[in-house]
């Protein structure tokens, strides 16, 4: 037993000795340091010109969809930041899309533009609907509106109807006029409008009680003088409104809540110096106020805020860059940016 012992003792002095003569092993790797991500998210959105910004009474916010470099985004003003939404379904990127919101179903509707990228992109005449939670298309393979960018659409209140206006581009008499039956699209009328109704701004005018769309911005160059044109939808037709000559080349309508008036804005790239006109009802009248300190890309009415909105660029000398879009809202005369946090990546 003695002998057992003394062996045992041994061993284990060996093994001591043998332990702390015997170099140290490598120590275990560190965890891996997580990599900045290459593409971090912006505060809001960033795009060139392009982009379809409508407001969303069911949600209370303010939805921008597309645009050049924010093709397939959808981002949402809450009234205080912007919001990068992540929706399992949606619409292909695109340009130009025209955009409006649907009582009648409490969504928003978004129709045509051209695909991305802009260059070779082809034109499309898919209509989807927004619910607050995802982008749904609707009236798939059906027969509809054709092909296009620059369509324009709006709610006319007094008929309770969605109206899209389609452009042929320069050809006289070619744009046609259809009305959404919360199912599809139903051609109304064939011509009827300005000569070129590429992107007609429109909307529903509560004096007149009906839907008001303003000529803008492309005709041929023997047919200018039309631009300068007002025009009054009935439900069947278009009819012109005679000595309502805008005083300036307008490319946004929305109504100013200060005010309950009509407000037309010489929004969009290289056109004169940013302006508003005010719709009496039957005539344009400019109004007197601070330029904007960016260049003005589309204008909407916040009911929510009960201000009007306007989204621009601050590149006024190259409208086509990648630039944040901006939020200014008007106040009498003034303007106040709404989203100061905004920033580029």
């Amino acid at each position: 037993m003695v002998l057992v012992a003394v062996i045992a003792a041994a061993a284990a002095a060996g093994l001591a000795i043998s332990s702390a003569q015997r170099p140290p092993g490598p120590a275990p790797p560190l965890p891996p340091t997580p990599s900045a991500d290459p593409t971090p998210i912006p505060q809001g959105p960033i795009s060139g010109i392009g982009f379809s910004v409508v407001d969303d009474p069911a949600t209370f916010q303010v939805i921008l969809f597309g645009g050049i470099d924010n093709y397939a985004n959808t981002w949402i003003w809450t009234g205080s930041r912007w919001s990068l939404a992540s929706p399992p379904m949606s619409p292909p990127g695109r340009i130009d899309a025209a955009i409006a919101y649907d009582p009648r179903t409490k969504q928003v509707l978004l129709f045509g533009g051209r695909h991305a990228p802009v260059t070779s992109g082809r034109s499309l005449s898919d209509t989807w609907a927004w619910d607050g939670a995802t982008w749904r298309e609707l009236d798939a393979g059906a027969a509809g509106p054709p092909p296009g960018e620059g369509a324009s659409m709006s709610w006319d209140e007094a008929l309770d109807q969605m109206v899209l206006v389609t452009s042929a581009g320069n050809a006289p008499g070619g744009d046609q006029t259809w009305t959404w039956n919360a199912t599809r699209w139903v051609l109304k009328v064939h011509g009827g409008v300005a000569p070129s109704a590429f992107a007609l701004p429109m909307a529903f005018d509560p004096i007149t009680r009906s839907l008001i769309a303003e000529g803008c911005c492309y005709a041929p160059q023997s047919q200018l003088g039309a631009l300068d044109t007002t025009w009054r939808w009935d439900g069947q037709r278009w009819d012109q409104l005679a000595g309502t000559a805008e005083p300036l080349p307008g490319s946004s309508l929305a109504l100013d809540p200060a005010t309950q008036r009509l407000a037309l804005c010489n929004c969009g790239p290289m056109l004169a110096l940013p302006a508003l006109a005010s719709w009496t009802g039957r005539a344009w009248e400019l109004l007197k106020v601070a330029r904007l300190p960016i260049e003005p890309g589309a204008e909407i009415t916040d009911g929510t805020s009960g201000q009007l909105l306007i989204f621009g660029s601050a590149a006024p000398s190259n409208p086509y860059a990648t630039q944040p879009v901006h939020l200014w809202a008007l106040h009498g005369s003034t303007w106040q940016e709404l989203d100061t946090a905004v920033s580029g990546v």
